[in-house]
């Protein structure tokens, strides 16, 4: 009975007390009416300051849930008390959601007033990983 209970209480923690992943985080609905005075310069400025704040907040969110899934490791198998570690790390699954979204809105408005897009990002938000591209071979000279 006492393991039952004990289960129970770590499937309720497990659910509470873990930071969510950055990429299974949805952006929150903002209206690109918000943006409609705004002339293309603007909304470059804008999206290209989205962007970063969306990099910036997705790498603070994804410490936080590498740390929670790491101490719910540590305290189902190990030792229990560093459960109460999980209370320690910040969630910012709203301030990401809502960045996400105004991210969103600023690019429906460029789209609209049909502004010229700007180069892509280097990473697309919520998706801080990058991968670098190899470096070319070098031209080998056919063998003799």
């Amino acid at each position: 009975m006492r393991l039952a209970n004990a289960a129970k209480v770590g499937l309720c923690l497990l659910q509470a007390g873990c930071a969510s992943h950055p990429s299974s985080i949805d952006a929150r609905y903002v209206s690109p009416q918000t943006y409609q005075s705004w002339n293309c310069e603007q909304l470059v400025e804008e999206r290209n300051r989205l962007h970063s704040e969306v990099q910036r907040v997705s790498g603070l969110q994804r410490e936080n849930a590498n740390a929670d899934a790491a101490m719910m490791t540590v305290g189902l198998i190990l030792f229990w008390p560093a459960l109460f570690g999980l209370a320690a790390t910040r969630d910012r699954t709203d301030e990401l959601g809502r960045l996400k979204g105004e991210y969103d809105a600023v690019d429906q408005s460029m789209k609209v007033r049909l502004c010229a897009p700007p180069p892509p990002p280097v990473a697309p938000p919520g998706n801080v990983t990058t991968v670098a591209a190899p470096p070319p071979a070098p031209a080998s000279a056919p063998p003799q």
